[in-house]
């Protein structure tokens, strides 16, 4: 009987308090954030999982930074708009849903969907509606 090795689709980068967990999961791309990671971890881990294939460019996608309370490096982000072409196609763009309790993070939301045009991005307060907006289509 051969061996079967599963393919990893998740990475995790940071420590223990400080972290970017990604993963894909039933078709859909689960980011998390937590404590005060280097952004830069989140353009590491993204390009990771696109160059292994299993991140794809218009996966609904859930970003959950309720946990984060570091600082926004936009040099990292804007390099992660540029890994690819990002966003659905034709009439049914890509959805990317934020949670966060802090309505301030819509601005932070509005300026990430300047890079990430071909994208519909949103903010919410809670998984439970961030997941049904994301499954909606």
């Amino acid at each position: 009987m051969p061996n079967l090795v599963a393919e990893k689709t998740e990475v995790r980068l940071g420590d223990r308090g400080d972290f970017v967990d990604i993963r894909a999961e039933d078709g859909m791309l689960l980011v998390e954030v937590v404590g005060a990671p280097d952004t830069e971890k989140i353009y590491q881990g993204i390009q990771q999982g696109f160059a292994r294939g299993w991140i794809g460019t218009a996966m609904p996608t859930l970003v959950d930074v309720s946990g984060f309370h570091g600082k926004i490096d936009w040099s990292a982000i804007k390099a992660l708009s540029q890994i690819t072409d990002w966003g659905g196609s034709g009439d049914m763009p890509s959805r990317v849903a934020y949670i966060s309790p802090d309505r301030f993070f819509a601005l932070v939301v509005k300026a990430v969907s300047i890079l990430f045009p071909r994208s519909t991005h949103r903010l919410f307060l809670d998984r439970r509606s961030a997941l049904a907006w994301l499954q909606a289509h």
